[in-house]
């Protein structure tokens, strides 16, 4: 009987590329074959004959080409997200962007979209600052890079959209005064100038006993009595709405 002789695997590991071992034993196209692919090499470990798989990588798929075998790469930055930000600003407003679960050895970096509506600027390795310097709508552009295998290159882009508008130069309330019953609510309308600002007042009470205000502008009367309620924006002007609380009308 003939017997034909078994050529045991060999497996690649990192000092194997200097003593030459890879060019001598591996087809030249399968090498150009994982080189293409982007595939990791197992590093290198001491294995018994019973065992021919390093234990730690039993949790990855591998794949086996005649006498080696290599890592399948994994999926890069998966679960990377945007922390909550604010998506509307005013000009001269700075807020803060930040990434959240990305993986370790990855470079991030923050570009604007249009450096005319809003600067960014690098803080930290996983968060920027923003600052609104015109007005409009731009794009923040998160991306994250690594390097692989020799030049091969994994990434992934986040994008954050923010919204920039003009700092109010007036306020006014549509009414300078209203009447409102103990025991309910009420919001007060105001007009903002320019009309394309979103920025909201900063709202006062002259009295909170007799009735509050929410920051949002809504009136809490609590008991009969006059107040003022003031109005103020960011460059200091104000506007004032008188407020008469008066008893619940009595139900029949």
């Amino acid at each position: 009987m003939r017997t034909v002789p078994i050529r045991p695997t060999l497996k690649i590991f990192p000092s194997d590329w200097q003593n030459g071992v890879i060019m001598k034993s591996i087809p030249k196209f399968l090498l150009l074959a994982a080189i293409l692919s982007s595939l990791t090499i197992l590093p290198e470990k001491e294995s018994s004959a019973k065992d021919t798989f390093l234990p730690e990588f039993t949790s990855f798929e591998t794949a086996s080409a005649d006498n080696f075998t290599l890592r399948k790469k994994s999926s890069f930055n998966e679960k990377a997200s945007l922390a909550k930000y604010e998506k509307n600003i005013l000009q001269e407003d700075t807020c803060t962007l930040k990434v959240l679960n990305f993986d370790e050895d990855c470079d991030i970096s923050f570009k604007s979209s249009d450096t005319d509506v809003l600067t960014v600027k690098q803080l930290s390795e996983n968060s920027c600052s923003y600052t609104g310097v015109g007005y409009g709508t731009a794009k923040i552009k998160v991306k994250l890079t690594k390097t692989t295998f020799l030049i091969f290159k994994e990434q992934k882009t986040l994008t954050a959209k923010v919204k920039v508008t003009p700092r109010a130069v007036s306020v006014v309330f549509r009414q300078n005064s209203r009447e409102i019953e103990a025991g309910t609510k009420m919001s007060l309308s105001y007009t903002i100038r320019p009309s394309i600002s979103e920025e909201v007042p900063v709202f006062e009470s002259q009295n909170p006993k007799i009735a509050s205000i929410s920051k949002n502008g809504k009136v809490n009367a609590k008991k009969t009595g006059k107040t003022f309620i003031t109005a103020m924006i960011s460059n200091g002007q104000k506007a004032k709405c008188k407020i008469i609380v008066v008893e619940a009308a009595e139900e029949e």
